[in-house]
């Protein structure tokens, strides 16, 4: 049973930047890696807002801003029963315009059914982490609603059906929730206000305004007040490329990309694709993406193995061992090149993804509230 969100859980946009600064201070003083250049930046206190498809305000999206340009995102949690409150930190400028995608699909829904009427246009995360545009119309004579999904990126239609293994469609983030993680999640919620509370204390004792720009004279004080910032157990990046999938349903084959290259292995991804899928066309499902990677004639890993259990340590040890690893989520292939322990909350950890989804972004992802359905290790 998937949690439902309640409006007494809601997070206020006021909450959720509070929230995002405090963890980009707070990362920003442990030197994160990737948030070199964010000295001297602010975030702006206006959000996008992303929404799951049953409806419900999922995510604030916010702009990290440097000499009037972006350059990363901040994604909060929008609701409490989503756990800790910052979920990645993610760089450069968006690769879409939020108001060009409302505009196709409401363009899309006006055609499909000249009859009907529009009820709503919002961005969502239609498959996390793909994000797009939902219109909802109605036939007026009917009453009938229809849903209508576009992709952020591509602006192509994505069918209103359930994702399944190796098909493209749409599923709730919430309704992945189980009543006992939701219970979980507001807890850890909870951890997540105690330490922004606590650096806000931290901070002001000594004089120092986190909500204005960090200079580099700042971040040193707050280096050196210790009290004030999270300890970090470790940390590493490996050195893999960024690839961009060349179609809706390439996610595997872009990822395949990526860590054929870490090898010193060039293929295009329409190669890749030729090896792992069985000829029935569509995306390709995890068995298949171990062809490529296992044939003599693809990446020629012999060793390479499906996990349909992660976990973050599992993550972490092969990292360690710099082999980059497929990273599933719930019918998308991503690649996971790096970890980072305790980044926020002690103990709450994350992964360094390249996602090729959207145009290709690099991020933070928190590891714990992320529906995680398998790994492929490359060996």
């Amino acid at each position: 049973m998937g949690a439902q969100s309640d409006t007494k859980y809601e997070v206020t946009i006021k909450e959720a930047y509070r929230h995002a600064n405090v963890y980009m201070v707070n990362s920003m003083t442990k030197n994160m890696p990737g948030l070199e250049t964010w000295n001297e930046s602010s975030i702006n206190p206006c959000p996008l807002e992303l929404y799951d498809i049953n409806g419900d305000l999922l995510y604030y999206e916010f702009s990290v801003e440097k000499e009037d340009k972006v350059i990363g995102r901040i994604k909060v949690g929008a609701n409490k029963l989503l756990g800790y409150s910052v979920k990645t930190f993610e760089f450069g400028m968006r690769s879409w315009d939020p108001k060009m995608v409302m505009q196709k699909s409401v363009e899309v829904a006006n055609n499909k059914y000249s009859d009907g009427e529009i009820l709503s246009t919002k961005m969502v995360v239609y498959s996390y982490p793909s994000i797009g545009s939902m219109t909802i119309i109605r036939d007026k004579k009917t009453g009938e609603e229809k849903r209508i999904f576009v992709d952020a990126y591509t602006l192509e239609i994505i069918p209103d059906k359930t994702a399944d293994d190796g098909e493209i469609g749409v599923w709730s983030f919430y309704e992945k929730i189980s009543d006992k993680k939701a219970n979980e999640n507001l807890a850890k919620w909870t951890e997540s206000e105690d330490f922004v509370s606590s650096v806000e204390k931290s901070t002001e004792d000594v004089g120092l305004d986190i909500y204005t720009p960090l200079t580099n004279e700042m971040l040193s004080q707050l280096r050196e007040k210790s009290a004030i910032i999270t300890s970090t157990k470790g940390n590493l990046i490996l050195n893999v490329p960024l690839y961009a999938q060349s179609k809706s349903y390439y996610c595997a084959p872009a990822s395949a990309q990526m860590i054929a290259k870490f090898y010193g292995v060039t293929h295009t991804q329409n190669y890749i694709y030729g090896l792992m899928n069985d000829g029935s066309g569509g995306a390709c499902t995890n068995t298949e993406q171990l062809n490529y990677y296992q044939a003599s004639n693809g990446l020629n890993k012999p060793n390479s193995y499906l996990d349909n259990t992660p976990t973050y340590s599992e993550a972490k040890t092969k990292i360690s061992q710099s082999n980059p690893l497929k990273s599933g989520v719930t019918d998308h292939a991503r690649v996971c090149r790096g970890y980072y322990d305790s980044y926020g909350v002690s103990g709450q950890n994350a992964l360094y993804i390249n996602d090729p989804a959207n145009g290709g972004s690099t991020y933070w992802e928190e590891w714990d509230d992320i529906v995680h359905t398998n790994y492929i290790y490359v060996l």
